[in-house]
């Protein structure tokens, strides 16, 4: 519309700017013929003639501004009509009006013959519907405000009222679209809301919250909706804290700690920045800590009890990596070490007796043995220990007799025991290891024999020859 008006702006100003830029008529100068002195007159020079444009008459010019107030005319009622199709009449009532008698106006001066004051009429018409027109968004954002406050007031059909003007000017205006199914709406979304609001007086909150939502699909843009529906999630979430806080409590006092983490991480949840939350989840490791360091105490006094020292170390030191500075689990553990490293040196030198045989072993198995006399209390399975190794020992030092066989032929002796000569049967007294004995005999090859006596061997017999 906007543009139409400049087009028709400038057609008639087109027109009548014909007035304004034809030349004005002078008459052409007159010619005067040369006299030239002399014995005689010459005749006169040629006259050239200079050809001018003819000036308008007045029969040009009065056309030229009955066209131009035509056009001026006709651009006025296009003004009107489009005007009039925006439904003026129920906007700019004054302005219309003042624009038609500014047509009027023209018209009578047209009538009567006078061309430039029906051009000026007729300009003045088209000024004023372009300051109508422009008007007309201003006059949109109000009708809208209006209809959004008797929205707001719960008036459906001032609401109603309202947006259908902006739909009369505007039919695909979005805010008004929506602002109309509002307004048809409003009277259930309202009662709806009543009937919400009730509930939640009552306590009845999921009648409540099914009450705006139903609202809600009606209208989502209700005011009173959206905050209901929020003071029912903020119910919500304070009874779910509370539920969540009072379960971690219950579950920290039967000591089920994971069921009280689970618990406080669900109240972290809803309020994260909680003290009680907070407070809850520290206490909740402090015990867990507290009842981890009893259990792997308890289990490291079960297993000193059992002389597992091995496990009661292990236990120790789980105790001490959730607690460096329990003393009497840092000194549990150092004795436990030491403990097991005993225990496990007197189980292997008692189990090889043939070992201590040896010096070195035997010396070694003696300072085991005196150290494990000073434990006290010494357990069962120290004592018993004690007594395997204190036997070992003695079988160790305790020579078993022996009876050696040969052929009576072959001359015997054995490594660190000497010559034997020649026998057939030897009785002799050896102490637990190993032997090598060597067997010879003129006219066949020496012959290398290895025995080992057992510690408590009863009576063994060993032969001992050359070969045949």
């Amino acid at each position: 519309p906007i543009g139409t008006v400049v087009v028709m702006l400038l057609l008639a100003l087109a027109a009548t700017g014909l007035l304004v830029i034809l030349p004005q008529w002078t008459p052409p100068p007159a010619v005067t013929p040369s006299t030239v002195p002399g014995n005689g007159s010459l005749p006169p020079p040629p006259t050239t003639t200079r050809v001018l444009d003819a000036p308008p008459d007045d029969e040009q010019i009065t056309a030229i501004a009955r066209l131009s107030a035509q056009i001026l005319l006709r651009a006025s009622l296009a003004r009107v009509v489009q005007l009039q199709t925006l439904q003026v009449e129920r906007w700019d009532r004054a302005g219309l009006h003042r624009l038609q008698e500014n047509i009027a106006a023209g018209e009578k001066a047209y009538r009567e013959q006078r061309f430039r004051a029906a051009q000026d009429a007729y300009r003045a018409a088209l000024i004023e519907s372009a300051r109508v027109e422009a008007a007309l968004p201003a006059v949109i954002t109000a009708l809208l405000k209006d209809g959004d406050a008797a929205l707001a007031e719960g008036n459906s059909a001032q609401a109603a009222a309202a947006f259908g003007q902006v739909l009369a000017i505007r039919p695909a205006q979005r805010d008004a679209s929506l602002g109309q199914a509002r307004a048809v709406t409003l009277d259930r979304v309202r009662a709806l809301i009543e009937q919400a609001e009730a509930y939640e007086q009552m306590g009845e909150e999921d009648q409540a919250r099914a009450a705006y939502l139903d609202a809600a699909r009606l209208d989502a843009r209700a005011v009173n909706v959206s905050a209901g529906l929020a003071r029912l999630d903020r119910r919500a979430r304070a009874r779910d804290f509370r539920t969540a806080l009072s379960a971690g409590h219950v579950a920290l006092e039967h000591g089920d700690f994971n069921g009280a983490r689970g618990a406080f991480k669900r109240a972290a949840a809803l309020k994260p920045q909680a003290a009680e939350v907070q407070q809850g989840q520290r206490e909740t490791e402090r015990r867990a800590t507290a009842a981890n360091i009893t259990t792997h105490l308890e289990r490291a006094a079960r297993a000193v009890r059992s002389e597992a020292w091995s496990e009661a170390a292990r236990a120790y030191g789980a105790a001490l990596a959730l607690d460096a500075e329990l003393g009497a689990a840092a000194d549990g553990k150092r004795n436990a070490e030491q403990r097991a490293q005993l225990d496990t040196q007197l189980s292997s030198l008692a189990t090889d007796v043939l070992a201590l045989v040896d010096e070195g072993q035997r010396d070694l198995a003696e300072r085991a043995l005196a150290t494990a006399k000073t434990v006290d209390p010494a357990g069962p399975r120290l004592r018993g220990q004690i007594v395997a190794l204190d036997t070992a020992l003695g079988l160790a030092r305790e020579a078993v007799n022996v009876t050696l066989l040969s052929d009576g032929q072959s001359e015997v002796s054995i490594d660190g025991v000497g010559a034997l000569g020649r026998f057939t049967q030897h009785p002799l007294a050896l102490r637990p290891g190993h032997y090598r004995a060597l067997a010879q005999r003129d006219g066949r090859a020496d012959v290398r024999i290895e025995f080992t006596i057992a510690a408590g061997a009863s009576a063994p017999r060993i032969t001992l020859q050359s070969q045949p």
